[in-house]
């Protein structure tokens, strides 16, 4: 068979998605499309719009044959841990050829030669970075500075104004990383990019047909139930229906900001001691988080005085959420899914299903109980999901929702492309 791998978030998937999902349809005539979706929670450190049922829907509406949750706990990491966890478990699943990943600019020896860099870390390069991190630099700002570095010492030939501009794009970046991956667990994948339609990956602007997520979520956030036509335009018929179904059963839109009182509670709550173990807090970064909490009212009074050149919004968002989701930094660290999680399938997605149930290198979950079955450490990463969506249902407005348990309670969608 003939299956690509993507990775997404779908937060909340949209004409960009579409656009892609057709372009590898049409050019690679798969088999079938496999994609590995953060749940509840995402990489910028923040709850997904939808919960994650809602967004593999969409996604099984538009193309997608198999939805696999990637878990919570690197779904809310960095760009490396991420892109690496997420590209092991198309490799755990055994079924994947090709990974297709979207890109604001293909260039092939640039991007192939980063990759290639960066997973091999040569000590010269390391050396370079460690020295822009001691400047007080972040982390992809250090990187950033690093590259450019190493490859003037090293006389490569190779645009690096081009590399240092595209080092600043976030989908770059993370083709950057997904290549990196590949490279580094030796997965043998071809890949296959499409260029980014439409606006930036930050643009908030809302007016053409390829509108930014970003975009997109900020005119939820002011419009929670009126939709305007420029946010008609840049969503599938079918993701406007579900997102209608969805706000009607009581399923509003969720954003950080709900989740303000939790988290400033249990900031208030810890020790220093215990903020000291959480994934990236270091260099007394627990001391300023334990600070802020005291003298902050408002989520946005918290993060602006954390925040500082070295630790970004981003960052500290997504220390906030594994501190919020109790995600203790061991199983970050490891980087490796335990389990492939099914969201929902297709009719093609079936048959994909039953050859990876045969052909996986980790148990494949079809029901939330079957994690009980599972082994000590994949139980306790399969917990942290469960947990995320107990959480994540605290902020619906209706209390009947609230009630923990739910993905025990969810079917894995069934959806029948041929009606």
């Amino acid at each position: 068979m003939n299956i690509v791998g993507i990775i997404a978030e779908y937060n909340p998937f949209h004409n960009g998605h579409l656009y892609q999902l057709c372009t590898v349809r049409k050019n690679l005539k798969p088999d079938g499309i496999i994609v590995i979706m953060s749940g509840n929670f995402v990489q910028r450190g923040e709850p997904a719009v939808f919960s994650k049922w809602a967004r593999a829907e969409m996604a099984l509406c538009e193309g997608a044959d198999l939805v696999i949750e990637l878990p919570v706990c690197f779904s809310t990491a960095t760009a490396e841990i991420f892109a690496e966890s997420a590209v092991k478990l198309l490799l755990q699943s055994q079924v994947v050829n090709t990974i297709s990943f979207g890109i604001e600019r293909y260039c092939e020896k640039e991007v192939f030669y980063l990759g290639k860099l960066l997973s091999e870390e040569p000590d010269l390069f390391k050396h370079f970075m460690n020295s822009y991190l001691k400047k007080g630099l972040s982390f992809p700002a250090a990187r950033e500075k690093a590259v450019i570095k190493y490859m003037m010492v090293k006389n490569i030939n190779l645009d690096r104004q081009l590399i240092s501009d595209l080092l600043k794009k976030p989908n770059y970046i993370l083709a950057v990383e997904y290549i990196k991956a590949i490279n580094k667990l030796e997965a043998g994948f071809s890949i296959f990019p499409v260029l980014r339609q439409g606006h930036g990956y930050h643009d908030k602007e809302l007016t053409q047909q390829y509108a930014s997520a970003s975009a997109i979520r900020q005119e939820l956030f002011y419009h929670r139930q009126d939709f305007s036509n420029d946010l008609v335009n840049n969503l599938p018929d079918s993701t406007l229906r579900i997102i209608k179904k969805e706000i009607e059963d009581g399923h509003t839109p969720i954003f950080l900001q709900d989740f303000e009182t939790i988290l400033l509670y249990a900031l208030r709550r810890m020790s220093v001691y215990e903020l000291k173990t959480y994934f990236d807090v270091a260099e007394g970064l627990e001391n300023r988080i334990k600070k802020a909490a005291q003298a902050s009212g408002t989520l946005e009074q918290l993060i602006s005085q954390i925040k500082s050149k070295r630790y970004p919004v981003t960052r500290i968002q997504r220390i906030l959420m594994h501190i919020l989701l109790n995600v203790p930094k061991e199983i970050v660290e490891i980087r490796s899914p335990q389990y492939l999680r099914v969201l929902g399938f297709t009719q093609k997605g079936a048959l994909i299903l039953k050859k990876m149930n045969s052909k996986a290198t980790v148990p494949v979950i079809t029901r939330a109980s079957e994690y009980k079955n599972l082994n000590q450490s994949a139980k306790i990463m399969f917990e942290k999901d469960l947990l995320a969506s107990d959480v994540y249902s605290l902020v619906y407005k209706n209390t009947a929702l609230r009630n923990g348990g739910s993905d025990f309670r969810r079917s894995v969608i069934y959806f029948n492309s041929s009606k």
